[in-house]
């Protein structure tokens, strides 16, 4: 009954893992969330008589734990990205002590 339960717990992470990188266009996390939903079938289906049921939601909740992180490291790395300092190249504005002088004098 406890594997059954814990099945559950994990297969609604997996699900709700898979619904939120859709949301946000993220493929590692979903893919991970994806894998682990059969596992906890697999657990399931086969009952706790056979050893491989809990390894295999051990591994599950695995996916479930590693697809989480790099579903939130995606979303650090995407708002770094969006909010990148300004453009200060090149052509930039020139800094203290650097005014450009004119041509003509």
């Amino acid at each position: 009954m406890a594997l059954t339960v814990a099945g559950l717990v994990v297969a609604a992470g997996d699900v709700s893992l898979v619904l939120a990188c859709w949301k946000r266009r993220s493929v590692l996390g979903g893919v991970l969330g994806a894998c682990g939903i059969p596992l906890v079938a697999l657990a399931i289906v086969t009952g706790p008589s056979r050893g491989t049921s809990k390894q295999a939601l051990v591994i599950a909740a695995l996916a479930l734990v590693i697809g989480t992180a790099l579903y939130g490291l995606g979303q650090v790395f995407e708002r770094l990205l969006d909010d990148a300092p300004e453009d200060t190249g090149r052509d930039g504005p020139a800094g203290p002590g650097l005014e450009e002088t004119d041509a003509a004098g």
